[in-house]
């Protein structure tokens, strides 16, 4: 299973002036939080608990950031800084980094935002056999760019700018990398330059193009628009998962992994969440905890079984709540009513409260008619999932909510 996630944080930046004169690029602030800081978030909530940061330019002010504002306390990460005495290039600052390199990562450009679902793209290029897999856009009139030609799923050429294509993919700065490819490469290089035009001759490259947002924050011009449309950007639409019922097959009290039963669909219905941008939170009532039947730790036990199950598809929850309490409980520290257990809209509010949630366009599926109060009561729509097949019961939800904005 991937975890690391690697961030390029090299370069001057000096189309940007005096704003990186005693600042690298990826920390500048974007809205109101270092730009890098933006990539640690998306990487995060897919489920990367490892990050490797690869500082030249100014590493001191890289180590005070992580360091003065607690980024492996806020985000429950690990975060680990390879430093540069000298500039190393793309490809020297991972040859320099070699000893830190998991088996394989996710690896990011520090100055661009590419927002797809890059869990897909790891899971994608494993499944392609690559060790080396890019993430791709289609931009039109791409003069500007190198272009790739893709002969399947394998990247069959690396195209010179200039070549006068209406439209082509090109690059965008997302790769999943197995660490191997990485050991013989020289310092100083350039992955664009050194690495990739070889692993392209040995077949070892492979593809996904992706719709979605993309910011470079290097010239000025983008750097002043990423102020306000980043920020817009992770404020997205999510949708509220109950747990036994939608997402497994309810039991009674299901709380370790050899009893849980995904229902027909949910993992895809998950894939199709994380696919289209939207938050995807689990809220749970846990009674059994109360009741006696189980202790908290099995909850969280299971919750991890079910993202590696959702992982190896490339889906992921990006967070989630459970209330062990109930007014019956056997077990006197959690017997009593609760403002998160369902009917009550306390586990919806708190993810609202710590997520920019869109709530104009977010939604709860459950199977309960207390679910669906909890949702009214936080002010979301609430759909009742008869049972079946999880994905077509979401697509049509989509549909619906398409063909009524559209009325």
């Amino acid at each position: 299973m991937t975890e690391q996630c690697v961030i390029l944080l090299g370069g001057l930046g000096t189309r940007l002036g005096a704003l990186t004169k005693d600042t690298p690029k990826p920390l500048l602030k974007v809205g109101d939080v270092p730009f890098v800081e933006v990539l640690i978030a998306e990487a995060r909530r897919r489920g990367f608990r490892k990050f490797l940061l690869l500082a030249g330019y100014r590493a001191e002010v890289v180590e005070n950031y992580i360091t003065g504002t607690d980024v492996p306390g806020r985000f429950d990460c690990t975060v680990d800084i390879s430093l540069e005495e000298t500039p190393l290039g793309t490809g020297g600052a991972l040859v320099n980094a070699l000893p830190l390199l998991d088996e394989s990562f996710l690896l990011v450009n520090g100055d661009t935002w590419f927002d797809f679902n890059w869990l897909d793209l790891v899971a994608t290029s494993r499944k392609n056999g690559a060790a080396f897999g890019m993430g791709l856009r289609l931009v039109h009139s791409p003069d500007r760019y190198e272009t790739i030609a893709l002969d399947g799923t394998r990247v069959a050429a690396v195209r010179p700018r200039g070549a006068g294509l209406t439209e082509a993919l090109i690059n965008g700065g997302v790769y999943y990398v197995r660490r191997d490819v990485i050991e013989g490469l020289g310092m100083p290089s350039s992955l664009e330059g050194d690495l990739l035009p070889r692993l392209v001759a040995e077949g070892l490259v492979t593809g996904v193009a992706y719709d979605g947002f993309f910011i470079d924050i290097g010239i000025p011009e983008t750097f002043t628009a990423a102020q306000t449309s980043v920020p817009a950007r992770r404020r997205r639409p999510a949708v509220f998962l109950d747990r036994d019922g939608v997402l497994n097959v309810d039991t009674g009290y299901v709380h370790a992994a050899e009893d849980f039963t995904w229902i027909e669909g949910a993992r895809e219905a998950i894939k199709l969440f994380n696919d289209l941008g939207y938050y995807v939170f689990l809220v749970t009532n846990q009674a059994g905890v109360a009741r006696g039947y189980y202790e908290e730790e099995a909850i969280h036990v299971l919750h991890a079984f079910v993202q590696a199950e959702l992982r190896e598809i490339g889906a992921e929850l990006d967070d989630w709540r459970y209330c062990p309490f109930h007014p019956e409980g056997t077990v006197e520290r959690y017997r009593g009513s609760h403002a998160w257990r369902k009917p009550e809209p306390g586990m919806i509010l708190d993810l609202m409260a710590n997520w920019p949630v869109n709530t104009a366009h977010s939604f709860l599926i459950g199977d309960n008619p207390t679910d669906i109060a909890a949702a009214k009561a936080a002010g979301i729509s609430g759909h009742l999932f008869p049972g079946g097949d999880l994905l077509a019961f979401s697509r049509a939800i989509l549909a619906n909510s398409a063909a009524e904005s559209q009325s």
